[in-house]
């Protein structure tokens, strides 16, 4: 028993002597950016302690502890309270417990825990099945968890996951990672929009090192008693809810507070004990010396985006993006959109492209347009999304676009349908209209963009598609202003554009553009030889077709120098290999393939 006693003990000193600083990803992000220190404020929760006039600094609220029993080992709540930091290194929970002797931290520990534990009950669950886990690796790796947590091989910049095998069973994680907001509500740990069997798998992935389940852990009433009381002494309810909301902050105003003492001190007291790097303590000091700071409004949406690490993905203004060690996590369904068919989008300039309503979806609800992204745009909820799409839209200008509106006279709904289909611009030969595709590429539905997009952003992006989006394989149809439909509305680009706009705004009532449901492309041998060199079955784009006026045709690939296939009779349909780009393959006609 001494020796056991004793090697707890030591365990528990060396995490405090090695206790690994806060990781906060927005500070990270940030690094010199002035409002640096700000993000170390909300995520560490100063103000839920110490009241601030300033909305940049309100404190991201604490898990919701009212069930934390029905998801939680208690065991592992035991842990983790006597030493935050050293059960979970780089946490932001700080050790309330950190200036009590040993003896009496680990009783304190032991009673919040015996109360917590008494806070919902816990369900059975069985152990991670190895065809779970394999399922849960794939949407691990591909929906977006990898761009704040490291996958398999630890990668810099990652948000700690902690022991989670001690911590969790598979039902209860899955049930947190199904509606992280509802124990989460500060948005940090966004909803990934998670099915429950993919929220099972999921959870069987993160477990997977889980041999056997959480000890039992029977909290004593009159244990849990005291510990519902020193739960109360030590204000843990100015983070955490339980019953009722948190309490408001008490203690010296933030205001006031001097850097050098209480949590900024390196002295241990009657206060958190957080282990920060110096570089924090600076950050924090340059807060406090800032009292009464106003904040522009591109710091306050640079603040919003580094707090819900927005960032992780999504480029703005040079901040932020899918880092270099990341790149490789975020891919897409259409090889042939490029980067911008993989990667999230960039938000520079995002309040003047998108309408509020839209944006509070996609901020609020993960309301998306890209349906051939892998990564999944998470929510976040309305309580995070209301401020930072009114920020959004306040701060991003765009100067007005010249153009005349097209009267009903000249039936602007009907011309916007021509330029639209094959008998003007071929939109669809690149983009979805009501999910439907002429072509192998699908962009954008057509049928979204009004209801997304602001009217005068439409109009300054189709007049320089590169000046928005460098790598866009979206073309500029009028080079100089100058249309090539002369016979269009007299040539007019601006008024073309509105005609485009006037039929997109009608949504669903627009009639179906023409060419989006397409002849086949018959290729016919006559009198001499064909050959067409493109994607074939089984060969890929090196393929090289050719037709014989005998009736008899084969394909070779000429990658692998190979004879691949023979037919008789007919030769190819070439819809895949002519329209939307040439993505597709050819498909064989005839009879009696015969494949090598």
């Amino acid at each position: 028993m001494k020796a056991v006693l004793w090697t707890l003990c030591a365990s528990a000193l060396i995490g405090l002597a090695h206790a690994q600083a806060p990781f906060v990803a927005g500070w990270e992000r940030l690094g010199r950016e002035s409002s640096a220190g700000a993000v170390l404020v909300s995520e560490l929760g100063c103000t839920s302690c110490h009241f601030s006039d300033q909305k940049a600094l309100l404190a991201k609220p604490g898990p919701d502890l009212s069930e934390v029993g029905a998801r939680v080992s208690g065991s592992h709540l035991r842990r983790f309270l006597a030493s935050p930091s050293g059960v979970k290194p780089g946490t932001t929970m700080p050790d309330v417990l950190a200036h009590l002797p040993e003896a009496q931290r680990e009783d304190v520990a032991n009673a919040l825990a015996h109360y917590l534990a008494t806070l919902g009950q816990p369900k059975a669950s069985e152990l991670p099945q190895p065809d779970a886990v394999e399922r849960g690796g794939k949407l691990y790796r591909s929906v977006g968890c990898v761009a704040c947590h490291s996958p398999e091989k630890t990668l810099s910049g990652s948000v700690p996951l902690g022991p989670l095998a001690e911590k969790y069973t598979v039902a209860s994680l899955a049930a947190f990672l199904e509606r992280p907001l509802d124990i989460r509500p500060g948005g940090r740990m966004p909803d990934c929009q998670l099915e429950r069997t993919e929220a099972t798998d999921l959870a069987s992935y993160l477990l997977r090192e889980q041999k056997t389940p959480p000890p039992a852990f029977s909290p004593d009433p009159l244990v849990a008693a005291r510990g519902k009381a020193l739960f109360a002494e030590y204000r843990c309810q100015a983070c955490h809810r339980v019953e009722g909301p948190l309490a408001s902050p008490v203690l010296t105003a933030f205001s006031k507070l001097r850097a050098g003492e209480g949590c900024l001190s390196d002295q241990r007291g009657p206060w958190p004990q957080y282990p920060l790097a110096e570089s924090q303590r600076a950050s924090l000091r340059a807060v406090l010396s800032e009292r009464t700071k106003t904040w522009t409004p591109a710091e306050e949406v640079q603040l919003a985006l580094a707090q819900l690490n927005c960032v992780a993905c999504h480029q703005r203004d040079g901040l932020g993006g899918v880092g270099a060690d990341r790149n490789e996590y975020f891919t897409g369904k259409d090889e042939n959109l490029g980067e911008q068919g993989r990667l999230p989008p960039s938000l520079t300039g995002v309040g003047a492209k998108l309408k509020a309503r839209w944006l509070h979806e996609v901020i609020a609800n993960g309301a998306s347009a890209r349906p051939y992204l892998r990564t999944r745009m998470p929510k976040f909820g309305s309580a995070n999304a209301g401020p930072l799409v009114a920020r959004l839209k306040a701060l991003d200008t765009l100067s007005p676009a010249v153009f005349t509106r097209v009267g009903e006279s000249d039936r602007p709904r009907e011309v916007g349908r021509d330029l639209v289909g094959s008998k003007g611009f071929n939109c669809i030969a690149c983009h979805t209209f009501r999910e439907k595709s002429a072509g192998a590429i699908q962009a954008l539905d057509l049928m979204t963009m009004t209801e997304r997009l602001e009217e005068n952003w439409f109009h300054r992006y189709l007049e320089q598609p590169e000046r928005f989006s460098p790598l866009t394989i979206m073309p500029g149809f009028w080079p100089d202003g100058k249309s090539p439909l002369t016979n269009v509305l007299g040539g007019d680009s601006g008024q073309q554009r509105d005609a485009l706009w006037q039929y997109l705004e009608q949504g669903p009532d627009a009639r179906e553009p023409a060419g989006l449901v397409l002849e086949p492309l018959v290729v016919t041998v006559k009198d001499e030889a064909i050959i067409i060199r493109r994607a074939f079955p089984g060969i890929g784009k090196r393929g090289i077709g050719v037709g014989y006026p005998g009736g008899i045709n084969l394909s070779f690939d000429a990658e692998q120098m190979r004879l691949a296939s023979l037919w008789t009779g007919g030769f190819i349909e070439a819809s895949g290999i002519w329209r939307g780009q040439g993505a597709g393959e050819a498909r064989i006609l005839g009879r009696d393939a015969f494949k090598f």
